[in-house]
This record gives C-alpha cells, structure tokens and sequence, in this order.
C-alpha cells in the first residue's frame, strides 16, 4: 500500500512537472508571436502618391502584423544617409536617390536592395497656363518646363516622354532644374515657365488658386516604369527577414483595400495623414490618382518596369552604369505576400458614416 501511494505521488509529480512545462512553453510562444517590433520608414515626400503606406498605418494593418511603424520625411540625400547609418531601416523614394549612388560602390558599402512597391507609374502632373483641351507632347516644342531636380526620378521620367516625342531636352525645349523646390510653384505663378512638374497635392492646390490647369500626366505617357519603391540594406534584411515580410504584407493588404473603396472612402481613411492639407484638395488628388490608375494591387517590381527605368536613366545622364535587376531587386518578400494575403471588402463589417464624409457628400462634386 506504500508502495503504490508512493507510486501514486511520483505520477502526480510527473504530471504537474509536464504541465508547468507545456503552459510555459504555451506562455513563450504566445509571447514571441506577439512581440512587436518597431520598424522605422522615411520617405522623401508626403503626398497622395504615397498611400498605401498611410492607409496600412491608419487602418492598422501594420499592427495585425505585430508591427510598430514609425514614418517620417525628409529629404532624398537625407535618407540615402540615414540608410548608410542605421538611423532608418526602409526608404520610400525614387530609385534614382535609392540604389544609384557611386560614392559608395567606390568604398565598396552595400547599396540598398529594393524590396516592394506601391505603383508602376510616375505620379508627376504636368500643369500649363491654359486648359488641358487638345493638349498635345508636341505644344512643348520651344516652350519651358519647371521640373524637378534634374535627378530626380520624376525628371527622369519626364525626359524619357520627351525624348518619346522628339523633344529632346535643351534642343527643342528647355526645363528648369535649378529653382529651388520651395519656389517652384511661386516662380510659374509669377509668368517663370510655360509649364511646371508638379505631384499631387500641389497640382490640385494650383488648380484651386488659379495658377495653372494640369494637361497631362508624366507616368500616363511613359508606361509601366519602376520610379519609386520600397528599400532596405542588404544586412537589415538578412537580419529582420520576418520584418520585411510583415511590412510587405501590410502594404499589399492596404493596395487590395485601396482597390476596392471610393475615393471618398479613402479620403476618410487617410484623412489624418494630412492634418494640414483641405480635405476637397485631397479628395482631387486621390480621385484623379485613381482614375490614372497609379496604385498597383501588387507589390511586386518587375522586370520590364525596372529595365524601363533603367534606360530612361541613362539617356536623361544620370547613370553611367547599370545595376542589374537581380542585384537590385527582391521580389521573394512581395510574392509571398500576393500568396498569403486576402482582403475581401464584402466580409468587412459596415462602418459608421463620419461627420467628415457627411460633410463632403453634401457638397457638389469637383469638375476639372
């Protein structure tokens, strides 16, 4: 009788000891598959052309991937550095500022590796003085452009029309490189230029106060091209694969949402993304970027929209070399996510009408 209470207690010793183990084990990777982890993104600019990285951070996207994403903006040069020193772990902005930068193939650093995008076309507008009725590429033989700086990846693809068009810069047409972005809109607005290159908001903003009418869109023109896109150093990815991953899944979830929702469901959506900008300015620019149809619904970069870039590069001067696609580009993070991640809008439970989008549905619907 000993024997067996004695038996009966090691059992139940055993059975406690494996319990306590299992829970513990139960509670650590409970733990580990909610750690969140912060990722910190720059991007070059704020602007519309960019939102499906406000709409994964509003309509938290980012954090059903257990992510913190922290965005800020400065400039290009900026955050080509800030890249270099680990003050930043994902740029947002054009390939030119991204990948393309010799001093450091010359120390032998590691150029950044691009890893998904939000869209396949140029998102620059090209404003006249005049209606955009019966506009044509050829009304710029002779005339002036304010552009961007010259290498810019919108300026890029500005010449890459251009050229399209047999408007090679500084033979049959002149563009202005060297005013300063912050007066750019004030100098057209003074008679400086017979066109300017302006992203969205700025070319609704103009629109509104009467500076100019936009009479063509750059990326409309020059077809699928690879101009801006998410990127990261080669060492931050090998080190935080599952980070990417994660970031890479958020973004094409909010590129699905983006695809299935109204300009004005967008606007609602984003809206505190540009505390400071009127919301039937950025009702336009979201409505005409959707009717340009500039967001993708795949992260991906492809060959054909990489390569096209690449060759608009070179003859714009901006790069005396290539880096081949399979260097600069990893698709494995984006094509992941094309295979893992839905989104269904008609599963989505309804939501409230704002006062904000109470408001904008009572007032008249905006003309170009």
């Amino acid at each position: 009788m000993q024997l067996k209470s004695k038996i009966l207690i090691a059992i139940t010793l055993l059975v406690f000891i494996l319990l306590t183990i299992l829970i513990t084990h139960r509670r650590e990777n409970t733990q580990e598959a909610t750690e969140v982890h912060t990722v910190r993104v720059m991007e070059s600019v704020r602007s519309p052309y960019f939102l499906p990285l406000y709409l994964a951070q509003n309509l938290n996207f980012f954090k059903e991937q257990n992510l913190e994403v922290k965005i800020t903006t400065s400039s290009p040069g900026a955050i080509r550095a800030a890249l270099q020193d680990r003050r930043t772990d994902i740029a947002l902005c054009g390939l030119q500022k991204i990948i393309f930068n010799p001093a450091l193939s010359d120390k032998g650093e590691a150029l950044p590796k691009i890893f998904g995008t939000m869209s396949l076309q140029d998102g620059s507008l090209l404003l006249g003085r005049q209606d955009s009725t019966g506009f044509q590429w050829s009304d710029l033989k002779d005339k002036t452009i304010i552009g961007n700086s010259q290498d810019d990846s919108s300026g890029i693809a500005l010449e890459s029309v251009l050229r399209q068009n047999n408007l090679p810069p500084y033979r049959k047409m002149i563009i202005y490189y060297n005013i300063p972005e912050a007066l750019r809109l004030g100098a057209f607005r003074s008679g400086t230029g017979n066109y300017i290159q302006l992203l969205e908001p700025e070319a609704s903003l103009a629109e509104a106060q009467g500076y100019g009418r936009v009479v063509a869109a750059v990326g409309e023109t020059s077809g699928p091209m690879a101009v801006t896109a998410f990127a990261a150093l080669p060492a931050y990815i090998e080190e935080q694969p599952g980070d990417i991953q994660k970031f890479t899944n958020a973004i094409c979830k909010a590129q699905l949402w983006l695809s299935q929702h109204s300009a004005e469901e967008v606007l609602q959506a984003v809206s505190q993304s540009f505390n400071n900008l009127d919301q039937q300015i950025l009702l336009k620019s979201i409505q005409r970027y959707q009717s340009l149809n500039i967001w993708t619904g795949n992260p991906q970069v492809p060959l054909e929209a990489y390569e096209r870039f690449i060759a608009a590069a070179k003859a714009a001067g901006e790069i005396a070399g290539t880096v081949p696609y399979e260097t600069a580009v990893i698709n494995d993070f984006a094509r992941q996510s094309m295979e893992t991640v839905v989104y269904d809008r008609s599963t989505e439970k309804p939501q409230k009408k704002s006062l904000l989008t109470g408001i904008l549905s009572d007032l008249p619907a905006i003309k170009d």
